[in-house]
């Protein structure tokens, strides 16, 4: 079977002493010329196989492809060089392969049923028995084992931290790095050394499945995270057993496409592209230095990425000083939209792009391209070229002298009590609180946080209430072998027999049945508050039909799936004050539950600990914290929707049935106290462009309880040569505070990170002028503002 036919895409720093324990550094051999002598040794079929890290998947799903992963014999015989590929006479009997991708992940996150999953200790083995009989080839060369990351390692029983925009609601780069060093962490101690969809991509449409796993709309919060998880990942030396590689996707971008589908064409201009889409890359690739990236499957203004040496040579490594390898997971994109007329000459085009490693398995980097290069279509230099690098990346991992791992470490690593705490702090940081009105008849108070007291009965309703697989995102590891308990488990550990919880499911995700809704309105009545958690589904795996967010799952509407908004409509009705959890992966059209319910609570995808945050929040343990990352649009009619607009867009008419604003903004978030923003004041309004000024602004908390304030500063070109957007994010400051006191928050602005524009000769400028400075809880809610002169 193709696996282009089941998937076009790869299934593809603080040290937490807890965690580590203690490891005995590696002696290193001295590197010299390694490289060009084993490149010396090597045949054409040797170093194809070098270039093949084919995703692994299983037997059942394979029929009678030759992919050497569906069975342990298949891998091994890969390893030990007796794969045969091609008919006839493109016939050859590749060298030793060169590793494997996602090999720990046999369930594909629950796809297929797998009666013993691997433990960590059993995949360190697993992985060092593979590496000895590399190691046993005469060329010695080790295997790069590489896996999917995007929120943890996929290897079941790794901590399960919470997906992506959960991690950029945090507004907190240096809690994402300590997430990733984690991540790091256990995926290396089972021998894995290169993690694969790392997002550096902007969420820009929330109908695109994949936009999952992204961290925000916004580039300067998105550019902020990769520069703080590369070096977390990456650490001072990628020999360590604490490193892995970081393979920062899909490059350049894979969105915003055509209808938010994920296989169709991005039409966008190269000066919107390098305005909006390229500061997260310049920070992963230039001062953070990642070290491997994915090439898009998408085509952008007509080109095919995984041909063009435009973007995968002259941006990414001429422009960008990427000094990595290039994995591509869809060379076969070049025939399908005919920019090569054969599997034998797209070889040739990718190869030259710079593609690398190819993980797809197809005939096109296989047979073929071993045919291109004996005919003279394909110079060898070229493919050692590709092989030199992947070569010299093993080589910095240290394989060469050392490729196993300790599987009593991996025991001690991998969710370990230091990684499930850092899970927790995650997840109460990502909650975003998007209303609290007092209830009828309340004090004034906002409904949350719940009080034990007062609170007798509580009715928690809904799909997601008693669902501990929904909480855990996409591409997670399966099973987790260590408890990740519901909202309602955690909610009765919490609050004991102190509160009567009434439970009802009351409807599922997806569906049509309406039979459990009587239930749920009986629950509600006897309830003094009501809880209902409604929103997404990701459990069941990659295959599962029953999914409604993750990959290949676009969707047309952004409204809640089956009957759940009248579930909402149904427990409102009895008059019991109603709380919404909406537990999702994109932004959401909410716009009935925005405007009935009493409270409005986004769990996004929290991971492990995502039931017990949640409980947490409700009852005041700790405050929500999160803030949006992405705009929340009123109806999916509004896309293309961010808050970073033209002013055209921003200053635009309503439509005739419905205002043209954000149902909620970006940066939008409330807590459970308040702050008054006072005086703001530069250390000079006049600069030079290569100058610094800092903003000063005091905040004070101006509630009854502690809390933690998101402060975010925006600028706005006043006179510009192109039309930019009317605001720009460029700094955010998380600041605690004690009711009563005051904060002095400050921010730096240098004008050629953050006052810079890309010119209609796609220059990147300062222009002289004047800016406006704006300080405030969101991209609409600014509370001070002052004037800055660049001259």
């Amino acid at each position: 079977m193709d696996k282009a036919k089941i998937s076009r895409r790869a299934f593809a720093g603080l040290a937490l002493a807890a965690c580590t324990g203690l490891v005995t550094p590696m002696v290193k051999a001295p590197r010299g010329r390694r490289v060009d002598a084993l490149l010396a040794r090597m045949s054409v079929a040797d170093k194809i196989a070098q270039l093949n890290i084919p995703v692994c998947l299983p037997q059942e799903l394979l029929g009678d492809s030759t992919d050497p992963t569906g069975t342990r014999e298949h891998r091994e015989a890969y390893v030990r060089g007796e794969t045969v590929v091609g008919e006839k006479a493109d016939r050859i009997t590749l060298g030793p392969g060169g590793g494997f991708f996602g090999l720990v992940n046999q369930s594909l996150s629950g796809s297929v049923p797998v009666p013993h999953p691997l433990s960590p200790r059993q995949q360190a083995l697993q992985h060092n028995h593979l590496q000895r009989l590399a190691r046993a080839n005469p060329l010695g060369i080790p295997l790069l084992q590489i896996s999917e990351g995007t929120h943890g390692s996929v290897g079941p029983g790794s901590t399960i931290f919470p997906e992506g925009l959960a991690l950029g609601a945090t507004f907190d780069p240096q809690l994402i790095g300590r997430v990733y060093g984690a991540v790091a962490r256990e995926s290396r101690a089972v021998g894995i050394h290169a993690l694969s969809t790392i997002m550096a991509e902007l969420n820009r449409d929330p109908r695109y499945g994949r936009g999952i796993w992204s961290f925000s709309e916004d580039p300067y919060l998105t550019a902020r995270m990769i520069e703080a998880l590369v070096p977390a990942m990456q650490g001072d030396d990628l020999a360590s057993p604490e490193s892995v590689v970081t393979s920062l996707c899909t490059f350049p971008m894979e969105a915003p496409n055509t209808g938010g589908l994920e296989t169709s064409s991005i039409e966008i201009g190269e000066r919107a592209f390098r305005q909006t889409h390229l500061e997260p890359w310049r920070a992963g690739f230039g001062p953070a230095g990642a070290l491997m990236t994915e090439a898009s499957e998408q085509t952008i203004d007509g080109i095919v990425v995984h041909g063009s040496r435009r973007y995968l040579t002259e941006l990414l490594r001429d422009e960008l000083d990427f000094r990595g390898v290039v994995i591509g997971n869809d060379v076969r994109s070049l025939v399908r939209e005919h920019v090569a007329g054969t599997a034998r000459e797209a070889a040739g085009l990718a190869l030259r792009a710079g593609v690398d490693i190819s993980l797809s398995w197809d005939e096109i980097y296989l047979d073929q391209l071993a045919a291109a290069v004996r005919e003279g279509g394909v110079e060898e230099a070229l493919l050692d070229r590709a092989v030199r690098r992947v070569l010299t990346l093993k080589e910095r991992l240290g394989l060469f002298e050392n490729p196993y791992v300790d599987p009593d470490r991996a025991e001690r690593v991998v969710n370990c009590a230091g990684h499930r705490e850092l899970a927790l702090q995650c997840a109460r940081q990502s909650l975003v609180l998007l209303k609290n009105d007092p209830a009828k008849g309340g004090e004034g108070r906002g409904l949350l946080p719940l009080s034990r007291d007062r609170v007798r009965t509580l009715a928690l309703i809904g799909p997601n209430a008693d669902d501990r697989l929904n909480l855990l995102g996409e591409y997670n590891a399966y099973p987790a072998l260590h408890p990740t308990p519901s909202i309602r488990e955690a909610l009765r550990e919490l609050v004991g027999d102190d509160v009567r919880i009434v439970h009802a499911r009351g409807c599922d995700v997806i569906g049509t049945d309406t039979s459990g809704l009587a239930a749920a309105r009986a629950a509600a009545l006897q309830a003094d508050v009501a809880v209902v958690v409604v929103g997404e589904q990701t459990k069941g795996g990659y295959f599962s039909p029953d999914r409604t967010d993750g990959e290949l799952k676009d969707t047309a509407s952004l409204d809640l799936t089956g009957v759940q908004e009248r579930l909402l409509k149904e427990v409102h009705a009895t008059g019991t004050p109603t709380i919404a959890v909406v537990v999702t992966g994109r932004a959401l059209s909410l716009r009935w539950a925005a405007a009935h319910l009493t409270a409005l609570l986004i769990a996004w995808l929290p991971g492990e600990a995502g039931g017990r945050a949640v409980a947490e929040a409700l009852f005041g343990d700790v405050e929500p914290t999160g803030r949006l990352p992405v705009t929340f649009p009123r109806d999916v009619g509004q896309l293309p929707l961010s808050y970073d607009q033209k002013r055209a867009r921003a200053d635009a008419d309503d439509y005739i049935d419905m205002p043209s604003t954000p149902l909620y903004p970006f940066g939008a978030g409330l807590g459970y106290t308040t702050f008054r923003y006072d005086r703001i004041r530069l250390t000079a309004d006049t600069i030079k462009a290569n100058a610094t000024t800092r903003v000063r602004v005091d905040i004070t908390n101006t509630g009854q309880r502690a809390g933690t304030e998101v402060v975010q500063l925006y600028v706005t070109d006043d006179q510009a040569s192109v039309s930019l957007p009317y605001i720009r994010l460029r700094g955010v400051r998380k600041v605690h505070v004690e009711p009563g006191e005051r904060a002095t928050v400050t921010f730096d602005i240098m004008p050629s990170r953050d006052l810079s524009l890309v010119d209609d000769e796609l220059r990147t400028v300062v222009e002289p002028g004047t800016f406006e400075i704006k300080v405030g809880r969101s991209s609409t809610d600014i509370r001070r503002r002052a004037t800055l002169r660049v001259t």
